[in-house]
């Protein structure tokens, strides 16, 4: 039992306390590069949008004319027509054609330009998808960032209270030993530090699985441990957009609210489309074709035939179609219904975008009123640290003289530490609002890092 214990404690031991040398430190900026250059999302997002360009390559090359050209061969036994004559034979006759042809499309109701639109739509939807999966990465990044930050500087406040309480026990277990106090200070004082390892332990635990957050967010699969760089001030944050204007802005730019805009349109082309589809369909075009073919009689009493040149030449056929026009009747009503649907799938569209702008003007404001209720906190939770820590070391120096009970300096240093640690929240929580809100007013979050890293 007590072999085990030791492993265990061991094994803690060196996994809280692994050398520096083995790490690797980043910054906020650095964590996003990684996140980005290997983040498997993103690469999905890169391989739609070159689909995207190339249905959009697609569609231009529709425009473009085609040409064709075949060959066959064929070999007939027995009884069979004789390409000669057209009579019956029963000799083995060898057939060679070759045909080719070429059409250019003129006008074809609307159908290649509208799928032209269709395709540039969806280049630029993968396109702002792309941009956004990168701004996911970075803001996911980001907030698993300051998590680890946050419980850095929570395992210091732990650190500290558990030193400060390490050194209460001391004095008091003199205090004891000179008969100043009693074995029930001391024994109050024992728990006092053990809650401290306990809350230093559950804080290093936290900070272990925020780790893991970070390292998931940014996939990040170095042999080497990864430590962050905790200094993240709030000097020179400042968001000087008012929220009207911060509105004003992501209504406008935002690639939500665009992407909706854009599939609104590509359902007023799939109605438009559904429209002609009611109308006679004409399909004009040039298409121009050439065919020809050889035969040759095989076997001891076959007659012979032409030469090779001489068949090309005077079995040539050529043709010319200009276009085709034809008028829908009855159809099972599929073309009423598909129309139906369109509209349908318009209305949805329209819905759909106008929800998408009220939830971004819900989010932006609730982004921007937390980015000024915590700042406000922070100021105050500052006020709060410094008076909380007057109160500490003064009652501190109290208990030195045995002025006050173990319990009365206990409750000071728990006011001290929960004033400690709402600061760094608020303070990290102000740091993460202004640069989201800085994101609504067009700043990414990769640029805010490499501004204010």
């Amino acid at each position: 039992m007590k072999k085990a214990i030791l492993t265990l404690a061991v094994s803690i031991f060196l996994t809280l306390f692994r050398h520096p040398s083995f790490a690797q430190q980043m910054n906020l900026l650095q964590c996003m590069e990684y996140a980005l250059a290997h983040s498997l999302s993103i690469q999905q997002s890169e391989t739609a949008l070159s689909n995207a360009e190339l249905e959009h390559k697609a569609a231009v090359a529709a425009f473009f004319p085609t040409l064709s050209a075949s060959t066959s061969a064929s070999l007939s036994f027995g009884r069979a027509i004789d390409p000669a004559d057209n009579s019956y034979t029963t000799l083995t006759t060898f057939s060679n054609g070759y045909s080719a042809s070429a059409h250019l499309p003129i006008f074809s109701a609307r159908r290649l330009i509208n799928s032209l639109k269709v395709a540039k739509l969806s280049r630029s939807t993968s396109q702002s998808n792309l941009e956004a999966t990168k701004e996911n990465v970075t803001r996911e990044v980001m907030s698993c960032y300051f998590d680890v930050v946050y419980y850095i500087g929570m395992v210091d406040i732990a650190k500290r209270r558990l030193e400060a309480n390490q050194r209460s026990l001391e004095l008091v277990e003199i205090q004891f030993e000179l008969g100043q106090r009693s074995r029930a200070d001391v024994q109050e004082v024992e728990a006092t530090v053990a809650s401290g390892e306990y809350t230093l332990l559950s804080q290093q635990n936290s900070l272990r699985m925020a780790y893991i957050s970070l390292r998931s967010a940014m996939n990040y699969n170095e042999e080497q441990e990864l430590e962050i760089n905790p200094e993240v001030g709030v000097e020179n944050i400042v968001v000087g957009a008012s929220l009207d204007a911060t509105l004003d802005y992501a209504l406008a730019n935002h690639r939500n609210v665009l992407n909706a805009d854009r599939s609104v349109r590509m359902s007023e082309i799939n109605l438009s489309n559904a429209k002609w589809q009611m109308a006679p369909s004409l399909s004009s075009g040039i298409s121009f074709s050439y065919n020809t073919n050889y035969y040759t009689r095989m076997g001891a009493l076959a007659t012979p035939t032409p030469d090779w040149l001489s068949q090309i030449k005077g079995n040539r056929g050529t043709g010319l179609s200009l276009g085709s026009i034809s008028f829908p009747i009855f159809s099972g009503f599929s073309r009423r219904h598909a129309k139906l649907r369109a509209k349908n799938n318009l209305r949805n569209a329209e819905i759909n975008a106008e929800n998408v702008r009220r939830s971004l003007t819900t989010e932006v404001t609730r982004a921007y009123q937390q980015m000024q209720g915590y700042g406000a906190q922070y100021i105050v939770n500052r006020k709060r640290v410094d008076t909380a820590r007057l109160a500490y070391e003064g009652m501190e120096q109290k208990f030195e003289r045995g002025m006050v009970t173990p319990l009365d300096l206990q409750t000071s240093s728990t006011a001290l530490l929960q004033a400690e640690a709402d600061m760094l929240h608020t303070r990290l929580s102000y740091i993460l609002q202004c640069r989201i809100v800085d994101f609504y007013n067009g700043v990414s979050f990769i640029e805010s890092a490499a501004i204010k890293k």
